[in-house]
């Protein structure tokens, strides 16, 4: 399954701005893959503090353990999607 997924937070969350949670947010991204999901592709938009992660796992529940260190961290929107030709 493909999934979109927007990581959102506001300036007093930025992980820019609590450094204990810096390692921990990029340590779980780096780390998907031990969960089973295979990132495609990864953009950000700095100034409105948003992350975009095109992903694929075999279940939702994949992301929901990989994502589990994180979710204090944000808000997160998890949307399955489908590759049109």
């Amino acid at each position: 399954m493909l999934f979109i997924i927007q990581s959102t937070h506001d300036y007093s969350t930025c992980q820019t701005h609590h450094p204990e949670k810096a390692p921990i947010f990029k340590n779980t991204l780096a780390n998907l893959g031990a969960h089973g999901v295979t990132v495609h592709a990864q953009y950000s938009n700095r100034l409105e503090h948003k992350l975009f992660i095109v992903c694929e796992a075999d279940s939702f529940e994949a992301i929901d353990s990989a994502f589990d260190p994180i979710l204090e961290m944000g808000h997160y929107e998890v949307t399955p999607v489908m590759k049109r030709d």
